[in-house]
């Protein structure tokens, strides 16, 4: 079933989001051959190339007292030249769009200079993946919002292909974020981000890494806000990233509002070919229901078009049905 994503036309609301499984021509070629809509492709991380000088400036016996300066330019520009390659190279590899996938650790002339250059080499779209870890506490929230909006207004004026952001879980009105940074020329937002999250080793009492996966079960986190997020802000479109593991969790995405989606961990679990699963039992939940095309039921749950009380009611007024 086809679907439009950021002015996008995509074979599929099935998007391939930033991971190793994007990672190369030969990975994303799979994901197109499984009849992906789409693939976002694994982002370029600015912490990776400040970590990695660190690392050679550490063991370098060089006299030079900018060396890491000079590291951090080299590193950064051979590094980006290899994501500038597998962009143009999956471009001619496939025939669905490519967005290209931006992390940075700062607000810097870093976020311009890559997405200006992605631009160039031929993505068809951008994906901000923005988050500033608030640990000062004298800097307001209302500060760091507005960061991200410069970021992305900075960006929206250098580029002229599409651009989204991919959004936190943890902001206080995500409404409000998604339609300030609409304000400023971005045209979708993806719902939600997904960060390193630390558990805890309680016998070396030390901090280890968690699982970086979704589960079936956090998808419920994102369908009120992504059918509240698309009532209120209809010229936006929203792509769901959390939870998102079979073909009954898109459809239920689209019914929300979202105009895509966009899956890893299925992938992880499954292999590529959990992508043509999930096509096919779209299709045949639509062919049911006697729906030809995804415009007859994107957005029919939506905010305003149904039952508002499951939009609006947050505590539960029984714990357990059928008892007073």
């Amino acid at each position: 079933m086809r679907a439009k994503y950021l002015g996008l036309d995509l074979p599929s609301p099935i998007i391939v989001s930033s991971s190793p499984y994007t990672s190369n021509v030969k990975s994303v070629e799979q994901c197109a051959a499984s009849g992906a809509g789409a693939v976002v492709l694994k982002s370029i991380f600015e912490e990776q190339i400040l970590h990695h000088a660190a690392a050679l400036d550490t063991v370098s016996d060089s006299a030079y007292g900018d060396a890491e300066v000079y590291l951090q330019r080299y590193l950064g520009e051979d590094y980006k030249a290899g994501f500038l390659q597998l962009i143009a190279d999956a471009r001619r590899a496939t025939r669905i769009p490519v967005i290209a996938s931006i992390n940075c650790v700062a607000a810097g002339e870093e976020w311009i200079e890559y997405a200006a250059a992605m631009a160039r080499d031929g993505a068809s779209a951008l994906e901000l993946n923005i988050f500033i870890q608030p640990v000062d506490a004298a800097r307001s929230s209302q500060e760091l919002e507005r960061l991200y909006v410069t970021i992305a207004q900075r960006v929206c004026a250098e580029v002229k292909i599409p651009v989204s952001v991919k959004l936190a879980m943890r902001f206080t009105n995500v409404v409000a974020m998604a339609a300030a940074l609409e304000s400023v020329g971005v045209k979708g937002a993806v719902l939600f981000n997904r960060f390193f999250e630390p558990d805890v080793d309680v016998e070396r009492m030390t901090f280890v890494e968690g699982s970086p996966y979704s589960e079936a079960s956090e998808l419920r986190n994102v369908l009120r806000t992504t059918a509240i997020c698309v009532g209120a802000l209809p010229r936006m479109d929203f792509a769901v990233s959390t939870g998102v593991h079979d073909g009954e969790a898109a459809v239920k995405a689209l019914l929300c509002g979202a105009a895509a989606v966009e899956v890893c961990t299925a992938i992880h679990r499954e292999g590529f070919d959990v992508i043509a699963r999930m096509n096919e039992w779209i299709d045949a939940w639509a062919a049911r229901h006697g729906i030809t095309a995804l415009d007859e039921f994107k957005g029919r749950l939506g905010f305003g078009k149904s039952d508002s009380e499951f939009f609006q009611r947050v505590q539960y007024m029984k714990y357990f049905p059928g008892k007073d």
